[in-house]
């Protein structure tokens, strides 16, 4: 029997998520809902989901689902994973899992008394890069490592915002370059170094007419001679891929544009400047490609992000990305904005 999705949002992220889940054996999407009939019907139409409702609750009530993928605006994912899980139904909700990292604990309390699994999109932690960069760190390749770099300089345009007003507004989306850009190479970060002691940060908006800052610079403490920097922006010309680098005293490990590729230098191990085969990416299919092209490379993170969740489902066991996991990012993200408030350090 198939594991029966119903989706909530037809904006751009579902024209992500149903070509990814449609590259899974044994899924099928059998409901979307959109406050936007016209615009959940538009999808229904493209990739022949059966049945399109208004609301969720008209979808949870009226539809056969065994998850629900929630890929609304930020402000509407609580309200959305308690309706499922008071009806049994387990979630899988698009970044950011929530716009604060204390609505985030509400929804992994709720998941946890109704006993249903909750799953976060971080799909950047399934490409290889990721993997191997993660990996340089825990089994000491790389030795002591003493400093970090996350960059995510964007470029979005005055429609971004118009287009979707929510993007700009601070209790709608919850921030806005840290929050909606920067999210997945900090993210990274996490992943493969952990949460930091403390952070310091200073945000600012400086081009685009909205409430969320569209310019963060932050350091990261790891310990009292390991920081990380953060640079991120929405106003850049032009942009630049994401990019995490990890220094340590034996060698430098990054990824770029969030993806498959690695670059590892080892100048103890190896000849400086050398890229060991053990570390060359064989992540080809991720480089190159257009943002919003969409194809299999670009979903295939996706698509292992959702298998993890369903094998979660049917295995009885936490998904890789957890509601846990997923809350981890917003709870240094909120540091930072705390930070940036207050004009100290904050602790985490």
């Amino acid at each position: 029997m198939a594991f029966r999705f119903g989706l909530i949002g037809a904006g751009g992220a579902a024209a992500l998520h149903v070509p990814a889940m449609r590259m899974l054996p044994g899924i099928e999407v059998a409901a979307i809902a959109d406050v936007d009939r016209s615009r959940a019907e538009e999808i229904a139409t493209r990739y022949a989901i059966p049945e399109v409702f208004e609301r969720t609750e008209a979808l949870l009530a009226n539809a056969s689902v065994e998850a629900l993928a929630v890929l609304s605006p930020h402000h509407m994912h609580l309200a959305a994973v308690r309706l499922a899980a008071e009806r049994g139904v387990h979630v899988l909700v698009e970044k950011a899992l929530a716009p604060t990292a204390e609505d985030a604990d509400r929804m992994v309390e709720i998941c946890k008394r109704h006993q249903v699994v909750l799953g976060g999109v971080l799909q950047y932690r399934f490409t290889p890069g990721a993997r191997r960069l993660r990996q340089a760190v825990q089994d000491g390749s790389l030795g002591r490592i003493f400093l970090a770099s996350v960059t995510a300089k964007f470029r979005r345009s005055a429609d971004y915002y118009t287009s979707a007003p929510w993007r700009g507004r601070k209790a709608e989306a919850g921030g806005g370059a840290l929050t909606t850009q920067a999210i997945h190479t900090l993210d990274l970060l996490i992943y493969a170094m952990g949460m930091p002691r403390r952070v310091y940060a200073r945000t600012a908006t400086v081009v685009h007419r909205i409430e969320v800052e569209d310019l963060a610079v932050g350091l990261l403490e790891y310990g009292p001679d390991c920081l990380a920097v953060l640079q991120t922006t929405t106003a850049a010309v032009p942009e630049n891929p994401p990019q995490l680098e990890i220094h340590g005293v034996r060698g430098t490990a990054a990824t770029f544009d969030n993806e498959g590729q690695v670059l590892f230098w080892a100048s103890t191990l190896d000849a400086p400047g050398s890229l060991p085969d053990r570390w060359r990416t064989h992540a080809s299919a991720y480089q190159g490609q257009e943002s919003g092209s969409y194809n299999q490379a670009v979903l295939a993170p996706h698509t292992e992000n959702i298998a993890d969740f369903v094998a979660a489902v049917q295995e009885g066991r936490t998904p890789q990305v957890d509601g846990v996991e997923a809350g981890k990012v917003l709870r240094v993200i909120g540091a930072l904005y705390a930070s940036s408030a207050s004009g100290t350090w904050v602790d985490l």
